[in-house]
């Protein structure tokens, strides 16, 4: 099975509220269930004369099947492409066992976790609790929307209002924040380089992807507010069980992240490209929560006009927030000549003050 496609998943679980939570939460994402054991020798007789089924299938079981044992986990092991047990209670005849979910969340959580990185043991969940930082990802819905240019004034913002921020730049396809403000030499022996009072910059590359984790434990622990610019989300399902470097950002934000800001344009193209993220979202759960910013909203009947084509497409979602920029070409193009922030080349901008205003609602 390539790494791109979703999983392909056998249960092997006792309790049939549990099972079944389980096969509906995972078949809803759009993962397929190919067998529902409901005692160990089915289970093995399914793995045994469907060998190539087997093998690129996740099992999950729990320890309450009838006739289970550790040394069948063991044998399985060798069947089946990965293997995540679910438990109520400890068991210390098996190892590894997971908590039951309680949430849909937190169960596909676990499962994207072990599709990408089956020896990872993290909590994602105590690391959330647990950190200093608010973690604010922004992921483009198509091309050309402004993503890059909100992200590293909303975290020049954040810091102006004297919260010690971090801007990352995950967008692995084009990688932008340095080039917006001429910076170079991003990467620092901290993983993160200081460009203004109570403002740092780091970009995620191919060599530093293996240890997003790490980084980013340490990240928000040390800043008040972590930023993210993601770039495009489009195909999101699919990258959050890839396994490619370039997915590794996007889904650790997805799990781990406080919110999802999904920047808009709204033009034809841009609302129809929304509304294909929107699509997506819907059948996609994930732990942060999400928002959405129409940037570049035009003046008079116009703007309404796209701004209520916008709130159709979002509203349905029951976002966090829904927000709204207008149009301001003539700070976007200073911004872009001078290489340097909204806040230093007209603090008055309507668009400055339209980010500030996003900042002010999102400190801690």
């Amino acid at each position: 099975m390539p790494d791109q496609e979703l999983p392909v998943v056998i249960t092997a679980i006792a309790d049939a509220q549990f099972e079944s939570f389980v096969s509906g939460t995972l078949f809803a994402q759009g993962w397929s269930v190919i067998f529902r054991a409901i005692d160990t020798e089915a289970l093995e007789n399914y793995c045994t004369n469907n060998p190539q089924a087997a093998a690129g299938a996740l099992l999950i079981y729990a320890p309450d099947l009838p006739g289970i044992t550790s040394e069948t986990i063991t044998n399985l092991a060798l069947k089946v492409k990965q293997i995540v047990g679910f438990t109520r209670e400890p068991n210390p005849g098996f190892t590894g066992l997971h908590s039951f979910p309680t949430t849909i969340t937190d169960l596909v959580s676990v499962v994207r976790g072990f599709v990408r990185a089956p020896m990872l043991r993290q909590s994602s969940q105590i690391i959330r609790q647990t950190r200093k930082a608010h973690v604010l990802a922004i992921g483009s819905a198509g091309s050309d929307t402004g993503c890059s240019t909100i992200a590293l004034n909303l975290a020049m913002e954040l810091s102006v209002l004297e919260k010690s921020t971090l801007i990352v730049d995950a967008n692995f396809r084009a990688p932008s924040i340095a080039a917006l403000i001429a910076i170079r030499n991003v990467q620092s022996e901290s993983g993160w380089r200081t460009i203004a009072p109570r403002l740092a910059i780091a970009e995620i590359t191919q060599e530093e992807a293996g240890s997003v984790d790490q980084f980013m434990e340490t990240a928000t622990q040390h800043f008040d507010n972590v930023v993210i610019d993601l770039g495009s989300i489009s195909g999101l399902s699919n990258r959050l069980t890839d396994r490619r470097w370039t997915s590794t950002m996007t889904t650790w934000s997805c799990d781990q992240g406080d919110e999802l800001m999904v920047i808009a344009r709204p033009d034809l193209l841009g609302i129809h490209r929304l509304e294909q993220v929107c699509a997506l979202l819907e059948k996609t759960s994930i732990r942060s929560q999400i928002s959405f910013t129409l940037n570049m909203r035009s003046q008079g009947k116009k703007g309404e006009d796209e701004e209520a084509r916008f709130l159709a497409a979002t509203t349905r979602l029951r976002p966090l927030s829904v927000r709204v920029i207008g149009r301001d070409l003539r700070a976007a193009t200073g911004a872009l000549e001078q290489k340097c922030t909204l806040i230093e080349v007209n603090a008055r901008s309507s668009l400055r003050k339209s980010i500030a205003s996003i900042a002010s609602e999102i400190k801690r």
